[in-house]
């Protein structure tokens, strides 16, 4: 089924929005977490007006006809005001913050940025520091502008705004469906960091799958905890949220990072008066370890997603809070959105999302309902391709993502695993390939192999193995503190490193990682339940895992033994 699109732009949603709810909240900061909560808050209307005095700043700062504003910000109200009002004029650039000096200049220099906005200097954060270097390395000129933090070199970009006009900006400025909207940097499929060009097109189909799901209504809240950076808090829980004309609260600077906007979740909701919560799955986990000391009667259901939700976790919501939490299951290549969830059905655990008929999702092979295989996507979704990259990234149309699974008879998405090595920790793709060239660069290092051992808590860990140069000596505590000083992205740094005499290579010389895994499955094991006999790891024809034991378990050791299989979905 076609989406019919009722606006042209994003621009023309949100102003649309706007003039339906002026007075009403687009988004609320919280940014005192003591007794009370404090906050501040924009009106649509406010959000609208900087939106528009951000498009001017950046035609004015720029001699591009379609500025590009790369940025490194929290997730606070200006990120929006930057986000959208870039993307009403230009391209917007959002980018992790946490990414080193190194890999910030490779993406910008692809991106080719005009304005570069950044977090201020100030005394918990390096943001300002790194963006200082960048710009001052990159082969184009740049204008650098601070947001909240003063600095004696730079004026504010608050100040800033004050000088341009938010009267409403002309038609001829506008971007039309097709035009590019943002790049997001991502993995991709094959694990190359790249940056995905996402049309108002795809983003507005982004809007129009989750209203279809989500049911809000006008005077629902959504609290969001994910930056812009990641495409599920910039589509999902942003410009979804804010074209369905609802109040966003954003929990704090440092959002869900900080252990105390957890520990204060439940307070926030209150007070609020949160519909709808969530975020990837190791926040949940961090919520439901936080007891409920407040009236939570507000919350209609959690969301979760970026890697796998465990069944268990699902149960333990369903348990303990009485809702129910879906997940929702998208790619940066697909503005975030591919399965959905069915919020008027109880959650399916297991399941990713419901499939619906506004997206082309198949099986590639399936003959019926259950049949397992890749998972291709088509649709108004589905991005044109990689910034700089002349090849084609659909076949006829269809993306490959990667990711294996089945729809079941009901429309259910389940996924079982993936076609290609990416490794997938709390919601950030993680590239084998990063870790292995890395340690490869150790002088004492000839092979490297990364695998992702199964995590009850983040879906997935980094792990390496390494086989080392004849004659040469080196410890796993020195390899380690290798990969800490050299490897750019944190959730990337390996939890262990283990040397071997050699790594299992198959008979063409290739490494079998099967059995790497099955050697990280093994370690989990024993580490986590060490009181068990010890266990035997296979690999099924499937890609599912098998443990064995070499002794027979007592009844509490088959508990702890079943516990740990649901919470690593792994079989017995």
């Amino acid at each position: 089924m076609a989406i019919e699109f009722s606006h042209s732009s994003i621009y023309h949603y949100l102003n649309a929005v706007a003039q339906q709810r002026p007075e009403a909240t687009a988004l609320r900061l919280v940014t005192d977490l003591n007794e009370g909560l404090q906050d501040m808050s924009w009106s649509y209307q406010e959000l609208l007006d900087n939106m528009r005095r951000v498009a001017r700043l950046l035609k004015a700062n720029s001699q591009a006809q379609r500025p590009v504003c790369s940025f490194l910000l929290p997730n606070i109200p200006q990120a929006h005001a930057i986000m959208w009002g870039a993307e009403s004029v230009g391209v917007a650039n959002p980018l992790n913050p946490l990414l080193s000096e190194d890999a910030l200049l490779q993406l910008m220099e692809a991106a080719q940025t005009d304005v570069l906005i950044a977090l201020g200097p100030n005394p918990v954060s390096d943001i300002w520091q790194k963006a200082e270097a960048v710009a001052k390395r990159l082969s184009k000129p740049v204008r650098l502008i601070p947001v909240l933090f003063p600095t004696e070199s730079y004026e504010l970009f608050e100040q800033q705004l004050a000088h341009f006009d938010a009267a409403e900006l002309s038609e001829e400025e506008l971007p039309c469906l097709d035009d590019i909207a943002s790049y997001f940097h991502t993995g991709g499929t094959t694990g190359t960091p790249k940056l995905a060009q996402n049309s108002q097109r795809n983003q507005l189909a982004c809007v129009a799958l989750h209203h279809e799901s989500m049911n809000l209504q006008p005077g629902d809240v959504v609290m969001s905890g994910l930056p812009l950076f990641h495409v599920a808090g910039s589509m999902i829980n942003g410009l979804s949220c804010l074209c369905a004309g609802i109040e966003i609260v954003l929990p704090t600077i440092a959002g869900f990072r900080d252990p105390n906007v957890v520990q204060a979740h439940w307070r926030m909701v209150e007070k609020y008066q949160v519909s709808v919560s969530g975020g990837i799955p190791t926040s949940v986990a961090s919520m439901m370890n936080v007891p409920v000391d407040a009236d939570i009667s507000s919350l209609k259901y959690l969301i979760s997603g970026g890697s796998p939700v465990p069944a268990a976790l699902c149960h333990d919501v369903k348990n303990k809070l009485e809702l129910e939490l879906y997940q929702i299951y998208g790619m940066t290549e697909c503005a975030g959105a591919i399965a959905m969830p069915k919020v008027d059905k109880p959650t399916v655990p297991g399941s990713a999302g419901y499939v619906s008929e506004l997206i082309d999702l198949k099986i590639n092979g399936a003959q019926k309902a259950g049949d397992s295989g890749e998972l291709l996507v088509r649709g108004e979704v589905v991005f044109s391709g990689y910034l700089g990259r002349d090849e084609d990234p659909l076949d006829q149309g269809w993306l490959h993502t990667g990711d294996l699974g089945h729809i079941d008879e009901d429309g259910y998405l389940f996924i079982t695993g993936r076609a290609k090595d990416l490794i997938i920790r709390s919601g950030h793709n993680i590239d084998p390939a990063l870790i292995e060239n890395c340690l490869e660069q150790h002088p004492a290092v000839s092979l490297a192999a990364a695998v992702g051992r199964p995590d009850a808590y983040a879906g997935e860990l980094p792990v390496a193995y390494v086989q080392l140069y004849d004659g040469h000596d080196v410890s796993e505590k020195e390899l380690m503190e290798f990969a800490l000083e050299h490897i750019a992205e944190r959730p990337a740094c390996p939890k262990f490193i283990e040397i071997l005499e050699a790594l299992p290579v198959t008979a063409v010389g290739k490494v079998h990682k099967p059995s790497l895994r099955a050697a990280a499955i093994e370690r989990t094991v024993a580490e986590l339940l060490a009181e068990l006999p010890a266990a035997k790891a296979m690999i099924l024809d499937s890609g599912e895992v098998k443990l064995t034991f070499v002794e027979r378990l007592s009844s509490e050791q088959q508990a702890l033994a079943s516990k740990l299989a649901r919470e690593l979905n792994i079989k017995l």
